[in-house]
């Protein structure tokens, strides 16, 4: 923004925004700006901070800034948790960040069946509060993100096989309109924006709350489980062996599982995350991955807990500013392409170890046929995947390092080996369109992997209900929808 736009742009803001208006240079927009997971989002520089406390203040800040969006003189970027970890995902470079993290709430109806869910909430408040009430919902399997970011992506939840995706739990959204408008989007109001929502990312408004169906908290057994060998590559493939028969057989619709390999600090080890959400103690459905060989015992975690203690033990497992991302592609089972990917993976790895502070994590999760089985029942979403294609895996690939003086390579090297197995499942069949968009890496077409179907009932919704195009010009960050090529 040029400086007469950047003055016209602040009294906007000023006459809407009641707090302060964060510009560089201050100690508080120094500390805000640098509070993303990923050091990549920190580096990113708006020429503002706001952080409406109130949704009429969210409608007076797009009503107010809707002509300079409309004439390109100015971007936002919309900031949940600040999770996803690419640069101008949540924040924009001379911009406007609106950070929702005031919008607090977890309100709910009166036989507590149906809960209300503030944007600027974590999974870990969510949880710790339902919990009051013997209750949870299916949300993210880690406590410490933000709820928006993670619904509008699809996410995935310890509840997946009995509940679909977790956007496929909320009942109904809250959501300011590109005209500053606020609408109700459930099954009987706005559904075509309802199910567009449920993964369909950023790109037909700004979500304010989302209502979530509950269910009885009991609870569960599990934990995580680490295997070393001398031998990593056979550990790994005991382990995927039994992951593909997990998948295929699906004896139990209360077990979850995630299996990967990871490396950190010079030492490799294969690990299994497992649950059994009814509290059963090591059942028959997760005993392939108990009884394995090679677990290192003392590092085990397994035990009898809730689902908040489970996602703040994953909480653990990670911490903001680093320089840290995520890829992914979707996989058919398959054992003998998964440990092609092993080999491939340690060639990579070997070429980036020397990295300083380098940790590398490279996983395996489920998305069975009852997971996609039960989305289709609850009313249909975005990513439309048909049950029939499952069950399926997706990749997750999650580098992170010290230092920026190896991005390029670390990049480089990533960006090679996902081409790789991306070329190789394609190969042999076994690559599915679908992108998880939550672990999506920055360059991915996430919402092409949707499907032709879907992507022209997205695009018919956003013209419907941004008809301007708002929120595929002005609002640059995440994955927008696909735009027809000259």
């Amino acid at each position: 923004m040029s400086s007469p736009n950047k003055s016209q742009i602040l009294h906007a803001l000023k006459g809407v925004i009641q707090g302060p208006i964060l510009q560089p240079g201050s100690e508080e927009y120094e500390k805000e700006n640098g509070s993303y997971f990923s050091a990549f989002e920190n580096e990113v520089k708006p020429s503002y901070i706001v952080k409406p406390s109130n949704i009429e203040q969210v409608q007076g800040l797009i009503r107010s800034l809707r002509p300079h969006l409309l004439s390109g003189d100015c971007q936002i970027a919309i900031r949940g948790g600040g999770h996803t970890p690419f640069a101008g995902s949540a924040n924009i470079q001379d911009g406007v960040t609106v950070d929702m993290r005031g919008l607090r709430k977890i309100n709910f109806s009166q036989d507590k069946s149906i809960v209300e869910i503030g944007v600027g909430e974590t999974w870990a408040a969510v949880y710790g509060e339902l919990e009051k009430h013997g209750l949870t919902v299916a949300g993210a399997r880690t406590g410490r993100i933000g709820v928006a970011g993670f619904i509008l992506g699809g996410g995935l939840s310890l509840f997946s096989a009995r509940t679909g995706f977790s956007c496929d739990s909320v009942v109904e959204f809250e959501v300011v309109l590109a005209s500053g408008q606020l609408v109700r989007a459930n099954a009987e109001e706005n559904a075509d924006l309802w199910t567009s929502l449920r993964g369909g990312l950023n790109n037909f408004g700004i979500v304010t709350s989302f209502k979530m169906s509950t269910f009885k908290s009991d609870d569960i057994w599990g934990g995580v489980t680490f295997y070393m060998s001398d031998n990593m590559f056979d550990t790994f493939s005991q382990l995927i062996h039994r992951a593909c028969d997990f998948v295929d057989s699906e004896p139990d619709k209360d077990a979850h599982a995630m299996f990967s390999i990871g490396y950190g600090f010079g030492h490799q080890a294969v690990t299994c995350v497992m649950y059994h959400t009814q509290g059963k103690e090591n059942p028959p459905s997760l005993q392939p991955f108990t009884s394995m060989e090679n677990q290192v015992k003392q590092m085990s975690t397994m035990r009898t807990s809730t689902h908040l203690g489970f996602v703040e033990e994953l909480s653990n497992f990670s911490s903001d500013g680093k320089r840290q991302y995520w890829a992914s592609i979707t996989i058919r089972p398959d054992t003998s392409l998964m440990e092609a990917f092993h080999k491939m993976w340690q060639d990579m790895l070997s070429k980036i170890q020397d990295a300083q502070g380098l940790t590398f994590s490279f996983g395996f999760h489920p998305l069975t046929k009852a997971t996609l089985e039960n989305s289709a029942k609850a009313g249909g979403n975005a990513m439309a995947i048909p049950p029939s294609d499952g069950p399926l895996f997706i990749v997750l690939v999650n580098p992170g390092w010290d230092l920026p003086e190896d991005d390029k390579r670390v990049f480089a090297a990533v960006e090679d080996f996902v081409a790789g197995m991306r070329h190789l499942a394609s190969e042999k069949g076994l690559l599915h369109r679908y992108i998880f968009t939550n672990y999506a890496y920055q360059t991915d077409d996430t919402i092409a992997g949707y499907g032709e179907e879907s992507i022209r009932k997205l695009k018919e919704t956003s013209e419907k209900y941004d008809p301007e195009g708002i929120f595929q010009r002005g609002v640059p960050g995440g994955f927008k929808l696909p735009v027809k090529k000259a």
